[in-house]
């Protein structure tokens, strides 16, 4: 107990610092031997190893888990900047101990929506659009609280000649080529498989997932990236056609990498992308404020920042994730916040939309 209590007031000291630099450290290496571990043990070790997060173990199989994750090149290319994505410098605000983007602009429901992307890398395409939609609500000031389309840049952003690069649908994206095509070919609506809502809603059924009663869904057979149609999928009649239902963005660009640079992003203009280094023991996360601790490295992922806490003395970050809500705190994710946890705040994302274009 003496060690939780020493170890939590020294991550409050560090939170109360101005700025945080992110190779702060706060924590022996990580040992070989932890580092190989998988499964229970993995599980096992990470419980009695520190007290800020549980553990339980995950059902996934590897190859369903690497279908999640995307080559750690998406991550690391965030670094290189072009003239499109130069940082935007903010005037510092008054920063408060908390925050939550859905209790400032309650009018727009999508910050808090949980998507999935199930058995495809597209963490990208989900958050990038997931703030498209966010911020399109806030600056509209509620008047669109639609969620757009992360099927309609996950199928038609593919190829080496297209703004996506060489990142290709279910294989994982960069986010900020998917705010590129917001800016040039637009979104459509489109919200989970589940309830098939808008133009082109998800395509990609939630599968293999776990439920309270100890029944499983469906298996996830593998799946490919869906085919481009230029025309609106969904199985509802949705009445407005493919082409006027776009909605499209003004510019993107990167956020500062310090603590306070983000906080003041996201009071200013609403949620953020953060994208983060995976290791094994996050695929085990259920709750709390997540340390990695144990587990090698499989790749990159990307997440949603809406907001910040403390908790226990512990500063955190407050995501929603993309891997549906019977994923860690139903769907959300807190991470220790202030030192860079990570990787979770050295590439961070922002976006503004353009409400003259919006058909």
């Amino acid at each position: 107990m003496l060690f939780i209590f020493l170890f939590t007031s020294f991550l409050f000291s560090l939170s109360l610092s101005s700025p945080l630099h992110p190779s702060v450290t706060y924590r022996p290496k990580i040992s070989e031997v932890a580092r190989k571990l998988s499964g229970s043990d993995l599980t096992s070790y990470v419980n009695k190893q520190q007290k800020l997060w549980k553990a339980e173990t995950s059902h996934m199989t590897f190859q369903e888990k690497m279908a999640r994750v995307k080559d750690i090149k998406f991550i690391k290319s965030h670094e290189q900047s072009s003239e499109n994505d130069d940082e935007k410098k903010q005037v510092l605000v008054d920063i408060p101990t908390s925050f939550d983007s859905r209790q400032q602009w309650p009018k727009c429901s999508q910050i808090g929506a949980v998507r999935d992307q199930s058995d495809c890398g597209s963490a990208a395409h989900l958050v990038a659009v997931e703030i498209a939609s966010d911020r399109t609500c806030i600056v509209s000031n509620g008047t669109f609280n639609w969620p757009l389309s992360a099927q309609d840049p996950l199928s038609c952003c593919v190829g080496i000649m297209s703004i996506c690069g060489d990142g290709w649908g279910c294989d994982g994206s960069w986010p900020k080529d998917i705010l590129k095509w917001w800016q040039t070919h637009g979104l459509c609506t489109g919200g989970n498989y589940d309830d098939q809502f808008g133009c082109k809603p998800y395509s990609i059924y939630p599968c293999d997932k776990k439920y309270p009663n100890g029944t499983t869904s469906v298996p996830c057979p593998g799946y490919h990236t869906p085919t481009c149609e230029d025309h609106c999928t969904s199985n509802i009649t949705w009445p407005i056609a493919y082409k006027q239902d776009k909605h499209f963005g003004k510019a993107h660009y990167n956020v500062g990498k310090k603590m306070t640079d983000i906080q003041t992003e996201i009071m200013t203009n609403g949620p953020v992308i953060a994208s983060f280094i995976i290791y094994d023991d996050f695929w085990d996360y259920k709750s709390g404020i997540y340390v990695h601790t144990a587990g090698d490295q499989e790749g990159g992922m990307d997440t949603k920042i809406i907001g910040w806490g403390v908790n226990n003395g512990v500063p955190y970050w407050l995501c929603v994730h993309q891997w549906g809500t019977d994923f860690g705190e139903n769907g959300y994710v807190r991470f220790l916040r202030g030192v860079n946890e990570v990787n979770i705040e050295h590439q961070v994302l922002a976006a503004l939309p353009d409400l003259e274009k919006h058909n």
